[in-house]
């Protein structure tokens, strides 16, 4: 069981929280609104009501005993936010993750303490973008600058081979992780037999480079 600290519950905090503990984890909210922090206390592990800026509060909770703090104060609360990433530094977190609203947030909670900072709005308009630009492309996930995820039906120039005749690793830089079962885009079945003919109706998961996977996508 992994343990995490959340502070602030506008929607992209109380989403997090939310997932988080419904997969298995530890989770402790933080809010200094009392609705917000009613509405999900049974569904977390601890729910504190108290002001999230000061360092008293912070102690009270408990957050030196949990593993990873995500600072998740929305964009009007900027330099709350700061100052709440800067107190877990001091306070020794091992892991800060914050919520940034402009670049230049981004590089003040850089320079306090964060050690991964996010920008849920940007990063999902910026999968939205590259979905709907994409005729074929269903889900996107950009892991980092070199690495994503993609899923996708199956291109027409692959239909009727296998796996093994497309060689995929060797010719394109890619892996299909999954593939689905045809008729059904919910429904994935991991990549095993090197001698399966891809359908065109089936939808395919593939991982590599994002030059790689641009090359098959832009056809």
């Amino acid at each position: 069981m992994k343990s995490f600290c959340i502070i602030g519950l506008g929607n992209f905090g109380k989403n997090l929280a939310l997932t988080l503990a419904q997969n298995g984890n530890q989770v402790l909210v933080i809010d200094n609104v009392e609705s917000d922090i009613d509405a999900i206390a049974d569904q977390v592990t601890n729910a504190v009501c108290g002001d999230p800026t000061n360092e008293m509060v912070l102690r009270a909770a408990g957050v030196t005993s949990y593993g990873c703090c995500v600072v998740c104060l929305g964009s009007d609360n900027m330099q709350e936010s700061i100052l709440v990433t800067l107190t877990l530094k001091e306070l020794g977190i091992p892991k800060i993750v914050a919520r940034a609203s402009s670049e230049q947030h981004r590089k003040v909670l850089a320079k306090v303490g964060a050690d991964k900072v996010v920008f849920p709005e940007k990063d999902m308009g910026q999968n939205l973008a590259y979905i709907l630009s994409k005729t074929d492309v269903l889900e996107f996930i950009n892991f980092s600058r070199n690495c994503s995820v993609v899923e996708l039906k199956t291109p027409r120039r692959w239909a009727g081979k296998s796996i093994k005749d497309l060689d995929v690793r060797k010719k394109y830089g890619i892996n299909i992780i999954a593939i689905s079962k045809a008729g059904s885009n919910d429904d994935f079945e991991i990549f095993t037999d090197p001698d399966r003919v891809l359908l065109p109706e089936e939808t395919l998961i593939l991982i590599g480079g994002n030059a790689e996977i641009e090359k098959i996508t832009g056809d």
